[in-house]
């Protein structure tokens, strides 16, 4: 901890235009929630995240910097990102995401699930429909951002302070969708994936008929110990990281029913996001798999891949072939 502290206390403040955290957040919204499904499952208090984000796209103050540069410095789209009214709202809409401190750990526990499946969706939910998937290079550290999350939690004295820290990683996430040229979350992409990802040139086992089951049936297989035997070979370790991730929430989350993701529809009873009423907990396979894909099975002879830093949000980062 005293090791964090004076590596932070180094740094310059992080776009501190963007955060407002020593007022008290707005007066809790009273949201009239039409539907009456109970799986529509919503925050106690406030917006849900995918919510904030599906405002974040229909807002025109939020739309990307124009024209696009594939040559652009980070540092140079944060500056141009900070223009224009888009820090006022950021404040606005992270102010919408609001910690009912009076739940304790339950209120934890559900914002740290809304962290891993939105920032799932993000990552793997912004390529394009028939093209090679892509994954952006500084969207994947807002996932393996997430994992801390829990493990901060413990660490932190008391629930205001949680609270604080909750509220300071909606600005972040939402900079980041701006200076990535706001991709879009797509929850059909993702289901599209397969939930039985595969290494290449995997030797199929010939089990012997005494077997129960078979590792050859889709229905009969379980993924994750050839990714997680693989990953820790990765040459670039935010591919452990991201897989780990990946792991963490499909432990926790990967049987959740489809539509059960919190803030899957708004007040209305409507998908937030297109397909988001086919999402269920296996996301988290689907992802791994892509992540495994895309930047290489080592261990089985494929080559390192890479993550995609052109800023995929932009149509014209999508001219060039796959």
């Amino acid at each position: 901890m005293h090791a964090a502290l004076a590596q932070t206390a180094a740094h310059s403040a992080f776009q501190p235009d963007l955060f407002d955290l020593t007022n008290a957040p707005p007066p809790p919204d009273t949201l009239t929630y039409k539907s009456t499904d109970p799986t529509h499952r919503q925050p106690s208090k406030g917006h849900s995240l995918l919510s904030i984000f599906r405002q974040a796209y229909d807002s025109d103050i939020m739309a990307p910097v124009m024209p696009y540069d594939p040559d652009a410095l980070l540092s140079a789209r944060f500056h141009a990102a900070c223009t224009d009214g888009r820090p006022a709202e950021i404040r606005r809409l992270s102010a919408l995401w609001q910690v009912d401190t009076a739940r304790g750990q339950a209120e934890l526990d559900d914002k740290a699930e809304e962290l891993l499946w939105t920032t799932t969706l993000l990552l793997v939910g912004s390529g394009r429909r028939g093209r090679a998937p892509r994954l952006d290079f500084f969207l994947m550290h807002m996932l393996n951002a997430s994992l801390f999350a829990p493990s901060l939690f413990k660490a932190i004295p008391t629930m205001e302070s949680k609270a604080t820290l909750l509220r300071a990683l909606v600005p972040v996430l939402l900079i980041y969708l701006t200076v990535r040229g706001r991709p879009r979350i797509d929850a059909e992409l993702v289901i599209s994936y397969t939930d039985t990802p595969r290494a290449p040139n995997e030797k199929l086992l010939q089990p012997d008929t005494s077997a129960i089951g078979s590792p050859q049936e889709s229905a009969d297989f379980n993924p994750w110990p050839a990714m997680v035997a693989s990953v820790v070979y990765a040459p670039d370790a935010h591919t452990l990281k991201a897989v780990r991730t990946l792991y963490y929430a499909a432990q926790r989350y990967g049987r959740r029913p489809p539509g059960t993701a919190i803030g899957a529809f708004d007040t209305e009873g409507r998908e937030t996001h297109t397909g988001m009423a086919k999402v269920d907990g296996s996301i988290f396979v689907r992802a791994a798999g892509v992540v495994m894909d895309t930047l290489g099975w080592v261990t089985h002879g494929q080559k390192e891949g890479s993550w995609d830093r052109s800023g995929l949000g932009w149509d014209d980062a999508w001219k060039n072939e796959d």
